[in-house]
């Protein structure tokens, strides 16, 4: 069964966030090649209603309330391309009549050329969309679109969105060595997050096992370039801080939500397991869940993560 809801999760733009998934795994237009859930197969384009509004409301209200306030945003993303989700405005719409907080979408921005998906956009507080390509071919070797996507209609759409979005558009920068983290694709990047009128800037690189095993972080010294070209910037290149606390009675269940959509470090995975388990336990704990197909072990760098396999009900 997907997990609907996870978390809250620590994150470097929201604070604590309450994860939301509107569609099914992998249920995406894009397949990029840094995507820390591994390639799509099939691309999607269609809009539809993937999971009724009431289940997604009713799951939200049940974690925000055994988050016991600690959530700052609920934030849908997850497993896909939340944008997909024809019901996504009816879901943000229903949160608000219980939830005072902020309200997030992160998404690789490429459906606002749609009236309907622009105005299902109204109901939030911030919309962090992808802008990591500023020409075609990069776009196109970045993200490996359906072919009905093209950089020109994504950027037209974001300017769309622009004109009519009351909250603050928060662009997000992924940079990948060798496809576009040249002083030229820097440039066009900057051309384009600028044509959007992006609020704010964060820069980030794939710092968790991503889809291609040859993609990495751009050297350090074109990083500071990047920042040094990008007006106003935000580095988000770090690992991530803050506790993925567990929240729920079943710290398992909660380390298993948060798996299928968010490669966990070996420590953060030992952190959600120490409030059920002793520290001397910990360890066999996790041995048990890769033995029984519950976690599948990565490396990547000199990381240790643990994920959802494949095969674990999605």
């Amino acid at each position: 069964m997907d997990a609907l809801v996870f978390g809250p999760v620590p994150s470097r733009r929201f604070g604590s966030s309450l994860g939301v998934n509107p569609v099914p795994f992998k249920t995406c237009n894009y397949s990029c090649v840094y995507c820390q859930l591994g390639r799509t197969r099939p691309l999607r384009t269609e809009r539809r209603e993937y999971y009724p509004t009431s289940q997604v409301v009713e799951e939200i209200r049940a974690a925000l309330e055994s988050s016991k306030g600690q959530v700052d945003f609920v934030t849908f993303m997850g497993e896909g391309e939340p944008t997909l989700a024809s019901n996504l405005g009816d879901m943000v719409r229903r949160v608000s009549e219980f939830w005072e907080g902020g309200v997030s979408l992160i998404t690789n921005g490429s459906l606002f050329s749609l009236p309907d998906v622009r105005e299902d956009a109204m109901g939030f507080d911030v919309i962090s969309p992808t802008v990591s390509a500023g020409d075609e071919m990069t776009f196109r070797r970045l993200h490996r679109p359906h072919r009905l996507f093209t950089l020109r209609r994504t950027l037209d759409g974001l300017v769309d969105l622009r004109r009519t979005f009351p909250g603050e558009i928060w662009a997000e920068v992924m940079l990948v060595r060798g496809i576009n983290d040249s002083q030229g694709s820097i440039d066009s990047i900057r051309e384009a997050i600028r044509s959007i009128g992006a609020d704010r800037t964060y820069i980030t690189v794939p710092t968790r096992p991503p889809a291609e095993c040859r993609i990495s972080a751009p050297e350090p010294d074109v990083l500071r370039r990047a920042l040094d070209s990008l007006p106003g910037a935000l580095d988000m290149t770090g690992p991530e801080a803050g506790e993925f606390e567990a929240c729920s009675e079943d710290p398992i269940a909660h380390l298993l939500a948060i798996a299928a959509n968010h490669p966990l470090r070996e420590d953060q995975v030992a952190g959600i397991l120490s409030s059920r388990f002793p520290e001397n336990h910990v360890a066999d704990a996790i041995k048990l869940l890769v033995d029984e197909k519950r976690l599948e072990r990565k490396q990547y760098g000199r990381t240790v993560f643990y994920v959802s396999p494949p095969s674990g009900g999605r």
